[in-house]
Parts: C-alpha cells; structure tokens; sequence
C-alpha cells in the first residue's frame, strides 16, 4: 500500500521518495546504532481500548501504526476485533479471504504447549516488514468460548508474547485495535498491555463509559499485580462549534489531568474516507493518504508523544520526546 514517506525535489527536477525503510536506516546510522547486533526484546503493546464503541479508537489504531512506520519504526498492527475494521482499512477482505487472526494464534498456542507459527498470520502492509498486520474476522467471537476453560485464562496473550520474544522482537512497537465491551479476549489484551489508550469520543455517553474501563484496569491490578497498568486517554473527536464536545473536553481535564494525552484529535473529514466502500479500492490510514491534513498532523503528534510514555524505542535507541503532560 504504501508508495512514499515525503518527497524531496532535486537538481534536475525530479522527485526522491523515501520510504519508511530508508528513514529506519537513515536515524539508525545517524544514532549509531547496529541493528544486527541489538538484541530481540518483547515490544512494547499500544492498546486501543473502550468499554463502547464508536469512539474512533479504529481510526487511531491505523494511523498510530502507519505514523510508528512513517517514523521508522518496525510496527506490527493486531486486530483483536471481530468487527475487522483495522483488517478491511489496510486493504485486506475479512469477509472473503482466509484469515488466520490472534484467536487462532491463541488457542494454538494453548492446544500445542507453547508451540505456534506466528509467522503464519501476519500480512504485510508496507514493504520491509515496517508495517505488519494480523488481521481479523468475524469468527475471532469463539475466542471466548475455549479462552472459559483455560487456567490462567486471561493470561494467554501475554505468555504468547513471552514465549515468542525472537519473533516479535523484530518489531518495535505492537499496536492493537481491541474490542468494544468486556471480555476475555480483551482482558487478555488488557493484562498484556501496561498501559491502555483510551479513545473516548466527546460526548456524554462516552464520559460514561470511560469509567467502566478504569474499573476494569482496577480489576487486573488487584488481580495480576505484576501486570500492573494505567490508562492513558486520548480525547477524539473535538468541535469549537459543539457545545457537548467542548464541555466534554472541560470534564475530561478537571477529572483526569493525569492521564489525559495533551493531544486533541480533532474532527476531521478525512477520518471518514479511510474505510473503502464495499467493492472499493481502500485507501489506508489518513497519515498515508495526506500527510499534509491537520488530521494527519494530529496523529503523528499523537505517535511522538507515545515513544516516551510506552518506552517505545528504535532498535533500542531512545528518541522519544518529552511528555508535557502533568505529573
């Protein structure tokens, strides 16, 4: 899908493109940094998450991942909804090709004592392996249905991720579109994630539902303490000219100034392409389609300020940006 990262005129007229691949290697010889030599880790899991849906939490999965890769980093996008709304928006058909997504990972990996081809799932969305993707479908809902009879049954994705650190070590950053509501599988996605994006829409329905996932992360820190997590909030969806919008954004900075992501997301038409109409060519994420929109600035804006908060590194080398959030 992707063509380009920016271009650049040159003497004679034409145009450079760079692609993600080409800006890795160019921050890797300028931070000195071999990444033959670096030594595969467990990446660090950025999970978009509410307790409803219709958040936009979709549009900030495909466009955080997208804007890790623009940036250089080795991304891998998990869709952990059933709904395969991060699937069909990077091209991929969940309705009519054969997909094998995380439940099936899962539930291998459960049956087989550890062992399980991950390889096997990924699709590829950019060359280089700088955008990867295990897509979805409608068949992820039986995860629950065996994930009910395991021991350590909310667990099992973190020990997956564990378990093969060589594989998932490749990449930088995992970036996972979780469902709406409460379940198994994403309490297994919760437990594996030490800090949950929380995409809340800025309405009041949202503000109500933002505390029913704060009561979950309460839950998995009482009962997995070593998995210890907070909550990191994006605010999505901002209008000047809608009253609800402004003053859900007042509550949202008066009750969790703490947690709360000092990037808006504001309304943005763009938002609404992303997602190709049935028999349509999809386009992908807006920070691939027009790197110029305020949209596609509000999310790599977005992207910087996660490097630091999730320790997401470029083959181990720090360049996050400070937080300006408050302490």
């Amino acid at each position: 899908m992707l063509k380009k990262l920016t271009g650049k005129e040159t003497g004679d007229g034409a145009r450079h493109v760079y692609r993600p691949a080409d800006v890795r290697k160019l921050k890797l010889t300028q931070y000195e940094v071999d990444e033959v030599t670096t030594k595969s880790k467990r990446p660090p899991v950025v999970n978009c998450r509410m307790a409803k849906g219709g958040t936009g939490k979709t549009t900030v999965a495909a466009n955080l991942g997208t804007s890790f890769a623009f940036m250089g980093y080795r991304t891998l996008m998990i869709d952990a909804d059933p709904q395969a709304s991060l699937t069909n928006m990077m091209g991929i058909d969940a309705s009519s090709e054969d997909i094998t997504h995380l439940g099936h990972l899962m539930e291998g990996f459960v049956s087989n004592k550890g062992q399980v081809d991950v390889a096997a799932a990924i699709r590829k969305v950019f060359p280089d392996g700088m955008l990867d993707i295990i897509p979805a479908d409608i068949t992820l809902t039986n995860a629950d249905g065996w994930l009910m009879n395991q021991m350590q049954r909310e667990t099992v994705f973190d020990r997956l991720l564990a378990s093969n650190t060589e594989f998932f070590g490749q990449y930088d950053v995992i970036v996972v579109d979780s469902a709406p509501g409460t379940s198994l599988l994403t309490m297994n996605i919760m437990v594996a994630s030490r800090t949950q994006l929380a995409v809340c829409w800025l309405d009041r329905e949202n503000l109500k539902a933002l505390p029913i996932l704060l009561s979950n992360v309460d839950e998995i820190n009482a009962a997995y303490p070593n998995h210890a997590s907070d909550v990191e909030i994006v605010a999505n969806g901002y209008s000047a000219i809608y009253k609800q919008s402004k003053e859900a954004l007042e509550v949202l900075v008066a009750k969790y100034p703490h947690q709360l992501n000092e990037n808006v997301i504001q309304q943005f038409s763009g938002f609404h392409r992303q997602q190709a109409l049935p028999g349509g060519e999809c386009k992908g994420a807006v920070v691939e389609q027009d790197q110029s929109s305020p949209g596609a600035k509000a999310m790599l804006d977005l992207a910087k300020s996660l490097l630091g908060r999730y320790k997401i590194t470029l083959a181990g080398f720090d360049e996050s940006i400070p937080s300006t959030r408050g302490n």
